[in-house]
């Protein structure tokens, strides 16, 4: 990690990394798009099969009810002030791959897309349940133990239509950008507890993951990953889970002692920053670097992901991404596709050479980018950020940047973003390189401000 620790452009370290993340740039921008992957199950509704629940929509505080109590096929669903009755009580029926049916305990009919729609406002009614695509849904995390509904068939999730908070509202399928009127809280027909939304499933248990090289298999490869827990660590104590990816030709190795910068410049500065609150992952790019073909990389993460949390503590609305270079590609396609699965990620000096599977969900974004980038453009770097301006709902500006000779870094944190959705831009006065250095905090710059900046954004969302 030699270049991480030096401020001289003409490190013959750094300029092998930027030739050889250019070739590799180029080289995986030409294998065009990736395909779809299944995301990871959601961790924060962790449901009982066997139980019946009530869903109560977070913007409107009313039922998921099926209206006027029908019984024939067709018959519309629609939201309803509480009663727990049978028309509001629902059953997951497991159809398998992390897919679930929801069956009315007045009439065992099961929600289903109306006519296999894929359209937006596409009716959700009931019908009789032939297990097919259009009738199973998956559960997908948002805060506050929330989950939204999102349909094998479409894409779409299920939400009260025109966010209405009237009796009667029609239940319809839309676009999934995490509104309000697109959650549900599960709450248990008969009392029973749901499992805590700050715990996964490895919480409480005796951990047989310890710090050190861990190897699993995915997608029919070897793969490996560091993997750091905290000293002390305490299986009642929900984690942050952090993910940090290494540029082209770095190791995982770089990324768990880091380099010739030093234990400072751990998994970017964040093993020292989480002083003990947070368990770190450096995984092993394939060929050294994170080409993602067909999604591989992605479902890589995603296999890190269960292997973690069915062994360690950790809570499933605070995994976080970053990387810089192709680790920043990574970070990217990431929360493109990922955007349920992930809470922020950060991505420093990145481009979109890592693919954007989706890319149409909100996820707090903080982009980092020199202005005299040679390898990857800031163009490149402005692009992936103003991907996340729009999803989040933020207002499109201009935001300053400094300008060449001024040694001096400008970040900005977009207004008008939807609620626990904040996008940050950070750009400095450099190179293709992690981080500012202008001095900042009176040290040269790259360790002390980048580590600190990303901490803080990390560390706002519990």
């Amino acid at each position: 990690m030699k270049a991480i620790g030096e401020a001289r452009p003409a490190s013959p370290r750094r300029h092998r990394w930027r030739s050889g993340l250019a070739a590799a740039a180029a080289a995986v921008m030409a294998a065009g798009a990736l395909v779809a992957v299944q995301a990871a199950p959601a961790a924060a509704a962790t449901v009982d099969t066997n139980a019946w629940y009530v869903l109560v929509n977070r913007n409107s505080g009313k039922a998921l009810d099926l209206y006027a109590a029908a019984t024939n096929d067709g018959a519309r669903i629609s939201q309803w002030t509480r009663n727990n009755g049978t028309n509001q009580q629902w059953q997951f029926v497991d159809s398998g791959g992390g897919y679930y049916r929801l069956k009315s305990r007045h009439s065992g009919k099961v929600l289903d897309v109306h006519n296999w729609s894929t359209a937006d406002g596409g009716a959700i009614v009931q019908w009789s349940d032939f297990n097919s695509t259009n009738q199973q849904f998956r559960l997908a995390d948002s805060d506050g133990g929330h989950v939204r509904l999102i349909s094998r068939h479409s894409g779409k999730v299920v939400e009260v239509q025109g966010a209405s908070t009237a009796d009667g509202g029609n239940i319809v399928q839309y676009a999934d950008w995490n509104g309000a009127n697109q959650q549900w809280q599960l709450v248990r027909a008969d009392g029973g507890s749901n499992p805590p939304p700050t715990g996964g499933s490895g919480c409480g248990k005796a951990p047989t993951l310890s710090s050190g090289t861990h190897t699993i298999s995915s997608n029919g490869k070897s793969r490996s990953f560091i993997l750091r827990v905290p000293t002390n660590y305490n299986n009642n104590n929900p984690y942050r889970l952090i993910f940090a990816f290494h540029w082209r030709g770095g190791t995982m190795q770089e990324i768990s002692n880091g380099g010739t910068s030093g234990t400072a410049w751990s998994y970017y500065g964040q093993q020292e920053q989480s002083n003990n609150s947070a368990i770190l992952v450096a995984p092993q790019g394939l060929g050294n670097g994170w080409g993602n073909a067909g999604g591989e990389d992605v479902t890589f993460v995603d296999d890190m992901i269960r292997r973690i949390e069915s062994d360690l503590c950790v809570n499933p609305r605070q995994r976080f991404a970053l990387g810089f270079s192709w680790g920043g590609g990574m970070s990217y396609a990431l929360a493109c596709a990922r955007a349920d699965v992930f809470r922020a990620v950060a991505v420093i000096a990145g481009a979109q050479i890592s693919g954007c599977s989706g890319g149409r969900q909100p996820i707090a974004y903080f982009g980092l980018h020199g202005i005299s980038d040679n390898v990857l453009s800031i163009s490149q770097g402005r692009s992936l950020r103003d991907t996340f301006v729009r999803n989040n709902g933020c207002a499109a500006q201009s935001p300053p940047e400094p300008g060449s000779g001024s040694r001096t870094h400008i970040t900005t944190a977009y207004s008008g973003c939807r609620a626990g959705y904040p996008v940050q831009w950070a750009a400095f006065d450099n190179g293709h390189m992690p981080g500012p250095v202008d001095g900042t905090y009176a040290e040269s710059g790259i360790t002390t401000w980048t580590k600190g900046e990303i901490w803080r954004f990390f560390a706002q969302f519990s």
